[in-house]
């Protein structure tokens, strides 16, 4: 499924969001025919995430990551951007190495920010470290905001060069820990109006856990909640996968906009499960 990106986001970092469901190992519906189709068959078959450069379909980056449930791949994800020497924005995949609980700079894309690619790559993370340890600690999504005064992020001096704002870790995870996927965005070329991360609860509904927004117009406060049946939680939970939506009626759910404010156009929604009960959504909102 493709996202077609409103067109108020014309500064967007992001220029491409697309979900594959996975059934019988296989990318249902893929062909293969375009890069992002070839690199999400990728992403399946080595069952880890990585970023890589376009080279034919347009100038910038792409990265894809898998989702599982019940120790199965259900779904990947794959984001892309056309963004060029100018353009501020960051995809990362940590990934575990050497025999000590560290992670490393797999793959990443970074724009025009030299420097903070740089240190990068010569750092590692322990786990509960920085951002992409906290992710592997936790399994669960985290979103740091004011990343230059952020003392849980660790590479804030480069991130204060290269006016990145917020940063969103993502977990890839099945019957073990896979790799920390990082979104680093800022506010010249946001990846999104917003990045939530609602919790699962015992009765079935949905808390937001975490959340920043870089439109206020769409902003919901910490501690809201969403019932089962309803809103872009749900959406992911009953698609069992990730998924993308442009339904009004599901992205308005839960949520009040001003006459003069821009609604949300679409959406990106991944579960994450423990067996085969969701126990969170990360959503990512435009």
């Amino acid at each position: 499924m493709c996202l077609v990106l409103p067109s108020q986001l014309s500064n967007a970092f992001l220029c491409d969001v697309r979900t594959y469901d996975v059934d019988d190992n296989r990318c249902v519906g893929n062909e293969g025919e375009s890069e992002l189709d070839r690199l999400a068959i990728e992403c399946l078959q080595t069952g880890t995430a990585r970023v890589v450069t376009l080279q034919q379909e347009a100038p910038g980056a792409a990265i894809a990551f898998p989702v599982h449930r019940c120790e199965v791949i259900v779904s990947i994800v794959v984001l892309a951007t056309k963004a060029d020497d100018q353009t501020p924005g960051v995809f990362e995949v940590w990934s575990p190495v050497g025999i000590h609980e560290e992670v490393a700079l797999s793959s990443g894309f970074y724009g025009n920010l030299a420097r903070f690619q740089n240190v990068s790559s010569f750092v590692r993370f322990e786990k509960g470290s920085g951002l992409p340890g906290q992710v592997w600690n936790s399994l669960r999504s985290i979103i740091h905001e004011d990343l230059a005064n952020h003392s849980g992020f660790l590479r804030a001096a480069g991130a204060s060069a290269g006016t990145l704002e917020t940063a969103i870790g993502i977990p890839v995870a099945g019957e073990n820990y896979v790799a920390s996927v990082l979104l680093l965005s800022s506010k010249a070329t946001p990846m999104a109006r917003g990045f939530e991360v609602w919790r699962a609860d015992a009765d079935g509904g949905y808390t937001l856990e975490s959340a920043s927004y870089s439109d206020p117009a769409i902003e919901l406060g910490i501690g809201t909640p969403m019932p089962a049946n309803s809103g872009i939680p749900a959406l992911a939970c009953e698609h069992g996968g990730a998924t993308v939506s442009e339904n009004p009626t599901i992205l308005r759910s839960g949520r009040h906009f001003d006459e003069d404010a821009t609604p949300i156009q679409g959406c990106l929604a991944i579960p994450f499960y423990e067996s085969d009960a969701i126990t969170s959504v990360t959503v990512l909102l435009f």
